[in-house]
């Protein structure tokens, strides 16, 4: 520490830095565009996240599992996120024959995890552990809890991306709404050129919204934390998160998603027919919610690489660890932010 307070930053540490911040850009590169343009190509971006945070799953706790209990569990997250949309096309298909057209953007009205996929998943391992000495009832619990996480985490990213699309054009209630730039839903749905601007960029901003948040709270934590950080949180846990740390983070990610959140729904792009000026009590909440979500969700991860002696899920990203260390407190946070999103928008029904 030197005379002002402010702690001696490290070699290592100015690499760490460095090394996020280059590995930062290049996924903001690869992914930004994937999120706006949405459809397919999206649709293959968040197959190759969920590919690879399985490979993690399965490897973290440094255990040779089985090759047909690796492959099962591939089959139950890509089901857990994929399967209700691709059974809803299919039978559009059925329905509309040759005048149909692949979509993603009206299904996404909630969360759907099937109830059917969660009982056969525990089912299955279950047997495994009964059947083959190799999978114990820890590894039960592991690989249960962990594909669930993944399953709703990733679905929830689809989630927030098209929300919004689902509520502007194909829900009922907001078809007559002026929402986007002065344009009713009906209207946007019957203009080829304004629908493609919305479909590319304002359905795409409640997403940003959530990823925004998540990735300054992190990015402020880690800054401040090095610079600043004295108080502990839970060494037990993240033996280097500091509440000097926590606090920044915090801040900053707030600061972040309010001020985002406002400007749009000021100029006229609100993220949802119900986050607009009139109801800026939501942004606000949202904003200072999104960061702790962040933060408890990346406890959570860190609680499990605590349980099995690891200090990263993997090594693809340089400095970042795995694609599970990166995405792990956004499946948190979208989660959360989805959850909002459908209670704010039915005015709080319970009974949904």
């Amino acid at each position: 520490m030197n005379n002002n307070g402010v702690n001696d930053i490290t070699e290592q540490q100015k690499a760490s830095f460095k090394s996020r911040v280059i590995v930062a850009i290049i996924l903001i590169l690869l992914l930004v565009p994937a999120f706006i343009l949405g459809g397919w190509v999206f649709f293959v971006a968040i197959a190759v996240f969920v590919g690879f945070s399985v490979y993690e799953m399965i490897h973290a706790p440094r255990k040779k599992y089985p090759h047909y209990i690796q492959a099962i569990t591939y089959i139950i997250v890509f089901a857990y996120v994929y399967w209700f949309v691709v059974k809803s096309n299919v039978r559009a298909y059925i329905d509309q024959g040759s005048s149909y057209s692949f979509s993603l953007e009206n299904y996404y009205s909630s969360l759907y995890v099937s109830i059917i996929g969660i009982a056969v998943s525990l089912g299955l391992y279950s047997l495994f552990a009964i059947v083959d000495p190799r999978f114990s009832w820890n590894d039960v619990t592991y690989f249960f809890t962990f594909t669930l996480i993944l399953g709703i985490g990733f679905q929830a990213f689809f989630f927030c991306r098209y929300y919004p699309f689902y509520l502007f054009g194909y829900n009922d209630n907001f078809k007559s709404t002026v929402w986007y730039l002065g344009v009713t839903g009906s209207e946007m749905v019957s203009d080829p050129l304004k629908y493609t601007g919305f479909s590319l960029w304002g359905s795409s901003s409640l997403l940003f919204f959530v990823l925004l948040g998540t990735c300054v709270n992190d990015s402020g934590a880690y800054l401040f934390g090095s610079l600043f950080g004295k108080h502990h949180m839970n060494e037990r846990i993240s033996p280097h998160k500091t509440w000097e740390g926590f606090f920044s983070g915090w801040a900053c990610g707030a600061i972040a998603c309010l001020v985002f959140g406002l400007v749009l729904a000021g100029t006229g792009y609100p993220m949802l027919p119900t986050l607009t000026l009139s109801s800026w009590y939501w942004i606000v909440i949202l904003s200072l919610t999104v960061p702790l979500i962040s933060d408890f969700g990346d406890l959570t991860f860190s609680l499990i690489k605590r349980n099995y002696g690891i200090k990263d899920y993997g090594s693809i990203l340089k400095g970042h660890g795995g694609m599970v260390d990166r995405v792990g407190s956004a499946f948190f946070t979208c989660m959360y932010v989805a959850i909002m999103a459908i209670f704010i928008t039915n005015g709080w029904n319970f009974f949904l």
